[in-house]
């Protein structure tokens, strides 16, 4: 069984999220064209129009949520980066007869006095 990764995922989701949005937008307007201007005995308008308005919606919603998944991908994909570098960097030079300058959580620095 082949596994999705987590973009192919989430391109699923919001391709159905967004015909979702876009059938519901086309109803929303169409719908509300009727109720505010068509009277009994006219002939009904065209749908079209109304079906236009619905993807582009739909279409609007599909770019907003891709490019806010494309930053959160981005912002991933640097935040390791940035926490695993210090990380390494506070190990690297101590001495284990030297006492360590990092301090826990809560421990205050005490001032360093030389006694001779």
């Amino acid at each position: 069984m082949s596994s999705v990764d987590e973009k192919d995922q989430r391109l699923i989701e919001y391709s159905v999220e967004a015909i979702i949005i876009a059938w519901l937008a086309y109803l929303f307007l169409y719908q509300n064209f009727l109720l505010h201007t068509w009277h009994r005995g006219l002939p009904l308008p065209p749908k079209w129009p109304f079906a236009i308005f619905g993807i582009i919606a739909g279409a609007l919603f599909f770019w907003y949520e891709w490019r806010r998944f494309e930053k959160e991908l981005e912002r991933k994909a640097e935040a390791p980066l940035k926490s695993l570098l210090p990380v390494a960097l506070k190990g690297e030079n101590t001495n284990p007869g030297e006492p360590s300058e990092e301090k826990q959580e809560g421990e205050r620095a005490e001032p360093v006095t030389e006694e001779s």
